[in-house]
């Protein structure tokens, strides 16, 4: 018999914990996602793809056509975002305005994955955990598409930067796991 004990320490290092909760990430099609991101120039299946991987199941029929119109007949315009060194992020926000927050900033992510990490509402949930703010009520439809927007451009993004984080795959997994067992609700009794 294989049992794991969770073990709760308090520790101020951010690598630590990418380190300790990126190892219980767990999510399907992985080799969709590491396949397509790295490409220097896309197609229209890797951007459906990757947004599958996203999504973590095909797309329903609303979110089919909102990629279909909104970000696939772009594809020139997000190679070219991806070949540039930089990305200027008011032109990108302009040219996907009409985008959801979170497709908007993961299709960011897909044009430059090692500057721009994903977000969603496990990433969010773990950020405000992480800095003592109430965490409880972030879902998928308790925040604006702007204040998702704002939230990520001036907190989260800001953050990440300044940690230095040279691997944001593994900052996305380890997020990404802490706000899944956060949001278990459950939580709070195997942390005291």
């Amino acid at each position: 018999m294989k049992l794991v004990t969770l073990v709760n320490t308090k520790n101020d290092n951010l690598n630590n914990f990418i380190n300790s909760w990126s190892k219980l990430y767990s999510f399907s099609n992985e080799a969709i996602y590491s396949k397509s991101i790295v490409k220097e120039t896309l197609t229209k299946t890797d951007i459906q793809n990757l947004y599958k991987w996203k999504n973590g199941m095909k797309l329903s029929v609303l979110k089919q056509k909102s990629l279909d119109t909104k970000i696939k007949v772009k594809l020139t315009i997000i190679n070219t975002f991806k070949k540039s060194d930089s990305i200027d992020i008011e032109a990108f926000k302009i040219e996907f305005k009409k985008v959801s927050a979170v497709w908007k900033i993961f299709l960011l992510h897909i044009i430059k994955p090692n500057k721009y990490p994903i977000y969603d509402q496990h990433i969010h949930r773990t950020f405000l955990f992480i800095h003592n703010e109430d965490c409880s009520n972030i879902s998928n439809t308790s925040i604006s598409n702007k204040a998702k927007e704002q939230f990520y451009f001036e907190r989260y993004l800001p953050f990440i930067e300044s940690q230095n984080i040279k691997d944001l795959k593994k900052l996305d997994e380890a997020f990404f796991a802490f706000g899944q067992f956060l949001n278990t609700r459950n939580y709070s009794t195997l942390l005291q």
